[in-house]
């Protein structure tokens, strides 16, 4: 079973895929979908992945790690149960959970909580904490059937995936956006007007997956404006071409170091304010490298 399996060849699968193969998976993730079902598979085979013992591709099926997390019986995988006939997981519950992430792992290198079940307001601020400063090598995977079940700052320190056939519409739309924004972003790069850079990464300030998008569409596009500055193709559009053309190689180099950056405070949940803030300052000081 792979994640193409359960969601197939779509986009969010494949982001998924690629934050787990850079391991650059965020601490805390929430799998958002209609179809309970379908977020639960989502969500074991991503905790597979964080305990497999593969060098590459994660989960890689075969590691003892990966075959105990297929049975069901990984000691590093941790489902949070609602205890006493409640209807909803409730602060004991995360209490105890948050307890036993202090807890280094058995036999993996992380430990993985998956949570399936609504929390209360209560159990939800007691997790809010363990969320502002996680212990390392832990990982935290929330199931809901929507986000908005969620409170905001429980919502602002994860990076929510929805996934299921009812989201494909929606993830086009966020993949176009993001492709006008990054371009947008692109012809500004070596403008000498600070406003049009300051306009262009303003709108991702408030959409956290909106900015994964448009940051991995910076790299792909700076690699190949590299590509062109060296080989002279001809073959790319304007935005590619302009940045191969009026940036230096260094410059180049220096602004996917800059991005890469900024992908990596993103998966660390770094403020959105001041991550847009950071981002042009650095974008500016990296265009005028000699």
């Amino acid at each position: 079973m792979s994640l193409k399996n359960i969601l197939g060849d779509c986009e969010v699968c494949r982001q998924i895929e690629a934050l787990i193969n850079s391991r650059r998976l965020p601490h805390a993730v929430v799998i958002e979908s209609k179809d309970t079902e379908l977020a639960q598979r989502t969500a074991l085979e991503l905790a597979k992945s964080c305990v497999c013992s593969g060098e590459i591709i994660r989960p890689c099926g075969k590691c003892i790690n990966c075959k105990k997390s297929a049975e069901g019986i990984h000691p590093d995988i941790y489902t949070v149960k609602i205890t006493d006939k409640k209807q909803a997981v409730g602060i004991g519950e995360i209490r105890t959970m948050i307890s036993d992430c202090f807890v280094k792992p058995n036999e993996a290198q992380s430990k993985v909580y998956l949570i399936f079940d609504k929390m209360t307001t209560e159990a939800q601020n007691a997790l809010l904490k363990i969320l502002e400063e996680p212990p390392q090598n832990v990982q935290f995977i929330i199931v809901t059937e929507s986000s908005t079940i969620l409170l905001q700052t429980v919502l602002s320190r994860s990076t929510v995936f929805k996934v299921g056939d009812s989201d494909t519409a929606e993830n086009n739309i966020k993949d176009e956006k993001a492709e006008e924004i990054a371009v947008e972003i692109a012809f500004a790069i070596p403008d000498n007007m600070e406003l049009p850079l300051l306009i262009a990464t303003g709108k991702l300030i408030s959409d956290k997956l909106l900015m994964q998008k448009v940051l991995e569409r910076l790299s792909e596009y700076l690699s190949l404006a590299l590509e062109e500055k060296y080989f002279k193709t001809g073959k790319y559009p304007q935005h590619i071409t302009e940045l191969s053309r009026t940036l230096r190689k260094r410059s180049l180099i220096k602004l996917l170091d800059t991005v890469s950056q900024a992908q990596k405070m993103l998966s660390q949940n770094c403020n959105m304010n001041l991550l847009v803030t950071w981002l042009c300052a650095n974008i500016r000081q990296s265009r005028h490298i000699r």
